[in-house]
């Protein structure tokens, strides 16, 4: 355990931080944490504790820097002080990147949340919990390799990190042959290209086909999500490491400096700190990038391919996007149209996932019930492409190994739920030339579909379709209908 267990007489004597109750609560909450260090100062920045584990991460002893003040301890100004400016800007700081020089010379990388604590309306010090990033930077470049390694071994045809090309792409539709036609264009220059749309529609697809499509394609597609990352190692993912630039840092190329002369795609942009554009934009205006810690400017030539899931100008408007930065990504842009902006396609979609699982789970669908494509063509879609791969991919498992027809009970239990709530589900004839039993069918699904939007709500039920609850009490008996099974959605 990094934080050791202490009374409130031992944090600091003689000062008024050491009477606050909401501190000792503070501290005792994070009796559980692995690798935390906390630190505490005062309101004039004399530093009251240290967590004893600081010593075999910074090598400063504990019994020496109590008392002492964290500016001159540790070489900082006061703007670089994390506590100096929690206690001056009276609010809590979170995920902040703190770089200093350890006491044998070498350089330190914390990740430190930082909170004021109050005696009324007055600062009367500041907490620090901290928290070591070598680790995660270790664990980060792990998965980036097993990210390329993947990517090259699932392309069987070219071996650049890409697995798609436009002929990939489904979509008969206007609107997706517009697009596509579009991006081809887009793949013939070298401006730089912002690829818009909503979760789910495919912008990597378009990013690696226009990378495939281009002059570049033989040099190395490299794809970074910057909302799976955080925002302190995102920087030195990018643009590399020097060795000592942090603990455990090494001498490392950065993502700019691999993808070379090929493409660079940074998905979910909308998710990069302020902080990090600033510093982006710069190595996207020069062409030059430094790594972290180090002082020699490398020249960089990838293009770059961005991609948002919100609408920028909304972004730029609430703070979440630099204007400057979004004008020199979206040189051209290019939007993904949504599934339900694109109806025409769904079936082909459907059927290229029918033979998919085929495939894969083993079975013999080769038919598509009437009602189970006016339901996939009447629903909404908010997940797009994506969700109607995991609708038919639940369907492909519901289906017995002998069925050859998809049908409407094998599809997930909300797109049938929906499908009843928007009067979707059609009602389904017997085969028989009886009319009366045909009229009978009708009559049952109607009073059925009622039931099923009212929960089996009775009176609900008999108001909505025009009846009183006596004459639908006497339609559900002729008609044999069991309520309580009957409107159970299977």
């Amino acid at each position: 355990m990094a934080i050791n267990n202490f009374s409130k007489s031992q944090i600091v004597k003689n000062n008024s931080i050491a009477d606050h109750d909401d501190l000792e609560l503070i501290i005792h909450s994070l009796d559980c944490l692995e690798d935390c260090y906390i630190s505490i100062v005062d309101a004039t920045g004399r530093i009251v504790f240290a967590s004893k584990d600081f010593e075999k991460l910074d090598g400063y002893k504990t019994s020496e820097i109590i008392g002492e003040n964290v500016l001159d301890v540790y070489k900082l100004g006061e703007e670089n002080s994390v506590h100096i400016k929690a206690i001056k800007e009276k609010r809590v700081l979170k995920n902040t990147l703190l770089r200093y020089t350890s006491a044998s010379g070498g350089p330190v990388e914390l990740v430190m949340d930082i909170f004021p604590v109050f005696t009324g309306q007055e600062v009367t010090g500041s907490v620090a919990i901290s928290r070591d990033t070598s680790k995660i930077q270790a664990l980060t470049e792990i998965v980036t390799k097993l990210q390329k390694a993947l990517n090259n071994q699932l392309h069987h045809q070219i071996n650049n990190g890409t697995q798609f090309c436009f002929e990939d792409i489904i979509g008969s539709g206007e609107a997706m042959q517009s697009v596509i036609q579009s991006a081809k264009r887009m793949a013939r220059s070298e401006s730089r290209i912002m690829i818009l749309g909503e979760t789910g529609t495919g912008k990597e697809l378009f990013a690696q086909s226009i990378h495939n499509e281009s002059s570049r394609a033989k040099e190395p597609f490299i794809a970074v999500n910057c909302s799976a990352i955080p925002d302190s190692l995102l920087e030195s993912i990018l643009f590399g490491t020097t060795k000592g630039a942090f603990t455990g840092a090494e001498n490392k190329a950065g993502l700019f400096e691999e993808a070379k002369n090929g493409t660079l795609f940074l998905d979910e942009l909308n998710s990069m700190s302020i902080v990090l554009q600033a510093k982006l934009l710069r190595a996207l205006e020069t062409n030059r990038i430094r790594r972290v810690g180090g002082n020699q400017e490398i020249p960089v030539n990838p293009r770059i391919i961005s991609a948002m899931n919100i609408n920028p100008l909304e972004a730029i408007e609430n703070e979440k996007l630099r204007s400057d930065f979004y004008y020199r990504l979206a040189v051209v842009t290019l939007e993904c149209p949504s599934l339900r902006n694109r109806k025409q396609d769904i079936i082909t979609l459907s059927w290229h996932y029918i033979k998919k699982y085929n495939k894969i789970l083993g079975r013999k669908i080769d038919r598509l019930s009437p009602e189970v494509m006016k339901i996939l063509e009447n629903y909404n879609w908010p997940g797009n492409v994506r969700e109607l791969s995991h609708c038919i991919e639940h369907a492909m498992n519901m289906v017995d190994p002998n069925d050859t027809s998809l049908l409407v009970r094998h599809l997930p239990a909300f797109i049938q739920e929906n499908a009843l709530k928007s009067n979707i589900l059609p009602i389904i004839l017997p085969k028989t030339n009886d009319f009366k039993q045909i009229m009978n069918q009708v009559e049952k699904d109607i009073l059925l579909q009622a039931l099923k939007r009212n929960n089996g709500n009775m009176n609900q039920s008999a108001k909505e379709l025009g009846l009183s609850r006596q004459s639908l009490f006497y339609k559900l008996k002729k008609l044999n209908i069991d309520i309580e099974y009957e409107t159970h959605i299977k």
